[in-house]
């Protein structure tokens, strides 16, 4: 699809338009120049277009990855003796690491099982090691090495495997390497908090809030109301208001929904790409409400339909601590079997009350700030 939409482009238009031309002179006098054509993912169509496609191939990865779940008639033969497995995913890979000390992974991680499988059985029928691709003379001298070197088991370094395993097409862009750089940083948090805990009681640690990130800038706050007042007056974004119908499970839908977006450049209401979000935002607020009515509105609130996808309950952003700080607002009645209700202590509706609290801490920063009013 991306080569056919391309070479459709390229070959029905001025391809200056959309690809950055380079001037080559030759060393060779009366020699004419010649331009060549680079297409790369500076363009903001190529990265539109990369992320349709790979929105595309996650759809049919999360449908093959539930087929899969469900199913409970495989019969594979196994890779190191005459076995043939019955049933799901898991018994396979029980069977593999019980009877073998093999490892394929989570099952919920591997996906086109059976594919796998498969590829891993040609490399064994060329008596090819698994870990450093090394072919030997028989399947006997393989397996000998391959228990001797501790092989048995697949090379991490190895992209051969990639397109098997979910975790590659959660985040355009990014393989399981990328995604588990961070690695160090959460080891390092994982040590101060274990020293919090050791040095210091119970009040004192819960005083420490991590930091949430604001929704469309790099803006930081430990206090979620200072954080919406901020995303309010800064990005004309009503969290309160955008959230007040919504259950717990689709509010945390909309805020990896909107944070997909912000990353990738695209703007999480008009999906159109724009470097500058923040900016886009101001200047969309900015225009003549009577003029354009439709535009300023369609800023305000984000349609239900965009971001209720199952893909959106996977965290855009590590340790997003605004997820832990979230609450359903969906009255008793339209609670769906699977998701939990909260039900509050007082009873003022939620949404009114935190317009009341963040009115109230308006009048305190009037009267601290600037005196009293008249």
């Amino acid at each position: 699809k991306y080569c056919s939409y391309w070479s459709h482009k390229i070959n029905s238009g001025n391809i200056e338009q959309f690809l950055h031309g380079i001037n080559v002179h030759s060393d060779c006098q009366n020699a004419e120049a010649k331009s060549f054509y680079m297409l790369n993912d500076t363009s903001n169509e190529d990265r539109v277009l990369r992320f349709k496609l790979h929105q595309e191939k996650l759809q049919e990865v999360l449908k093959q990855q539930q087929i899969e779940r469900d199913r409970t008639n495989f019969k594979i033969q196994c890779l190191f003796c005459p076995d043939f497995l019955h049933g799901n995913r898991f018994t396979i890979s029980s069977h593999f690491f019980e009877d073998h000390s093999f490892s394929l992974g989570h099952p919920d991680n591997v996906v086109f099982t059976e594919q796998f499988i498969e590829r891993l059985r040609q490399k064994m029928n060329k008596f090819e090691c698994l870990y450093c691709d090394k072919v030997f003379r028989d399947y006997k001298t393989l397996r000998e090495h391959m228990r001797k070197k501790l092989h048995k088991r697949l090379n991490p370094s190895n992209t051969e495997f990639d397109k098997f395993y979910v975790i590659n097409y959660r985040e355009f862009g990014k393989t399981w390497k990328d995604l588990g750089s961070n690695d160090k940083e959460e080891k390092e948090s994982k040590q101060r908090n274990e020293q919090l805990n050791t040095t210091e009681d119970w009040d004192d640690w819960r005083d420490q809030d991590p930091d949430m990130k604001c929704l469309i800038c790099n803006d930081t706050n430990n206090r979620l109301i200072d954080l919406k007042k901020h995303m309010l007056y800064k990005h004309f974004l009503d969290f309160d208001e955008m959230t007040s119908s919504l259950s717990y499970y689709k509010q945390v839908k909309l805020v990896n929904y909107i944070r997909y977006k912000i990353h990738d450049d695209i703007c999480p209401f008009c999906h159109i790409p724009d470097p500058d979000i923040p900016n886009h935002l101001i200047t969309i607020q900015k225009l003549p409400e009577t003029l354009f009515r439709e535009e300023v509105h369609s800023h305000q609130y984000i349609p239900e339909n965009r971001y209720d996808d199952e893909q959106y309950l996977f965290p855009s952003l590590d340790n997003d601590y605004l997820l832990c700080c979230l609450h359903d607002n969906t009255p008793p009645t339209s609670s769906g079997p699977d998701m939990p209700l909260i039900i509050p202590d007082t009873d003022i509706d939620i949404p009114d009350a935190r317009k009341l609290e963040l009115s109230r801490s308006l009048e305190r920063e009037a009267v601290v700030g600037g005196g009293t009013t008249t």
